[in-house]
């Protein structure tokens, strides 16, 4: 009976170069093959294409390792581990299912690298150099490329991350592909990552996004961030670079969503900087870079605190924007929020914007305020009127405040009142029946014209003399006006309520 060989006397293919070799014994202890030379300027991967062979590893036997690698040595598991090595030819692993963890470190790739429909343990490349990567339906615990450099694009569409996918630092030259991406984690991109043409997400579902200080877009001149109906926890945008624009349509944000200190630039004076529209988020910080990212738009976005800055902030579109509490929205601020949605507004008449604001100031305890951001509206919306039913409504405003000061009216009844006593006391209208009815009095005969429905019996009892005539009028009419518009403007308040 032949004697079985003992896998540790398992050897690797003598065609091999003895980097090949070293990683063969590497890949069955799961260790790390170090092929650097110490010197940091060498040990660039952007200089692969100098490595000496001492250096070299061919795309073929990575894949003989990953698909056909032999066991691992007793007591060790299997992973393909290496850093410095210059990688020649392409690394094609499309539709692979591999078992082990992939580990290139500071590596230079000559050709591109495929893991399209691939199944695979965790994928780093941090820090390495390579021409292109394809991984559209790739399925992985975790993908990390922090700090390394691509020279195309990343395709990386429909795959399901269920940990990190890590491009902190990375330098994309192309564009990144995340169109249906699933990650179960994050998608980190912070503190540097270059995307030279755009970075897509449309419809992907994230557990949460992290693009501080992001650099997008500068090679295209269209919309660099593109994310409709993105699905996601946590969207940290803080301090990001996007050229030509941003887009959010539709995205379902169940978190927050920052854009403090935004840039965004090259985008044309009639397109917003920032599109929002139908988002859904429970906080949403727009305080922006006003002197690049100009405009906002949140038309039909549903917003639970919505953070901007009224004074040098973005423009922003209101339109159908429903929001739980506005920030920062202080005591006695009404004539900054005003300013703010008249300015938004761009002199188009829009009676939600008003009616949320307003909200937002009740919410708080500030009823006064809203009840001037409510009155404002009917200013505003005054202008629209025909001339004729300007003056009614001028009327209700002057007289009553449309019904939110109602006070005013009495003011009004109180200045009638003394203005009448006054001139009835110094020329007293004749008795209709002398000898009868009571004394006058002119403060009650004044109130008796001023007031339509209460009747004090000094009307008539006295008639005023010729040139008092017209006077009487006056006060009668006014009296008219004082209830009419009251009534007109409290119905409103009551109607509302």
């Amino acid at each position: 009976m032949a004697h079985r060989r003992d896998p540790d006397d398992l050897s690797p293919p003598r065609s091999w170069s003895p980097p090949e070799r070293r990683l063969w014994s590497a890949f069955r202890d799961g260790s790390m093959l170090d092929l650097r030379t110490g010197a940091e300027a060498d040990d660039d991967p952007s200089t692969g294409s100098a490595w000496g062979p001492e250096r070299q590893i061919r795309a073929h036997v990575i894949a003989v390792l990953l698909l056909h690698g032999p066991p691992a040595r007793p007591g060790k598991v299997c992973a393909l581990r290496v850093t410095g090595a210059r990688v020649t030819g392409a690394l094609d692993l499309t539709s692979a299912t591999i078992g082990y963890e992939i580990d290139f470190d500071r590596c230079s790739f000559s050709e591109s690298v495929s893991l399209r429909h691939a199944t695979t343990l965790a994928v780093y490349l941090s820090g390495s150099h390579l021409p292109e990567l394809s991984a559209e339906a790739l399925t992985s615990p975790g993908l990390d490329m922090r700090n390394a450099v691509v020279e195309g694009n990343i395709w990386i569409q429909g795959s399901d991350i269920k940990l990190d996918l890590n491009l902190d630092r990375a330098q994309v030259g192309g564009g990144i592909n995340g169109n249906l991406l699933t990650i179960g984690s994050w998608f980190n991109g912070r503190f540097g990552l270059s995307v030279g043409k755009w970075l897509a997400l449309a419809s992907a579902r994230i557990g949460g996004i992290d693009l501080r200080q992001a650099d997008i877009g500068r090679a295209e001149d269209k919309p660099a961030f593109g994310a409709p109906l993105l699905t996601c926890d946590t969207l940290w945008a803080s301090e990001i670079r996007v050229a030509h624009g941003m887009i959010l349509t539709g995205a379902r944000i169940n978190g927050e969503a920052l854009f403090s200190q935004a840039v965004v630039s090259d985008v044309p004076p009639d397109q917003p900087a920032i599109r929002l529209d139908d988002i859904h988020a429970r906080r949403l910080d727009i305080t922006t870079a006003q002197t690049d990212t100009k405009s906002v738009s949140l038309r039909g976005a549903t917003i639970g605190k919505l953070i901007d800055r009224a004074h040098e902030g973005p423009l922003v579109d209101l339109d159908a924007l429903t929001y739980e509490r506005l920030e920062p929205l202080p005591p006695r601020s009404t004539r900054t929020r005003l300013a703010w949605l008249q300015t938004s507004l761009n002199g188009q008449y829009l009676p939600h914007p008003y009616e949320q604001l307003a909200a937002a100031y009740r919410a708080l305890g500030h009823d006064g305020e809203a009840r001037r951001v409510l009155r404002a509206k009917y200013r505003h919306h005054r202008s629209t009127l025909p001339w004729a039913t300007k003056i009614w409504d001028w009327l209700q405003d002057v007289v009553a405040g449309y019904g939110y000061r109602p006070a005013l009216a009495g003011g009004w009844l109180i200045i009638l009142t003394v203005l009448g006593a006054v001139v009835f006391s110094i020329s007293e209208p004749r008795p209709a029946d002398p000898g009868h009815g009571p004394d006058f009095n002119s403060s009650i005969y004044t109130l008796d014209l001023l007031l339509p429905i209460i009747d004090f019996g000094q009307e008539k009892a006295f008639l005023p003399q010729s040139g008092l005539q017209w006077f009487t009028y006056v006060l009668i009419a006014s009296g008219w006006i004082l209830a009419t518009t009251l009534v007109a403007g409290l119905t409103r308040v009551l109607g509302r309520s």
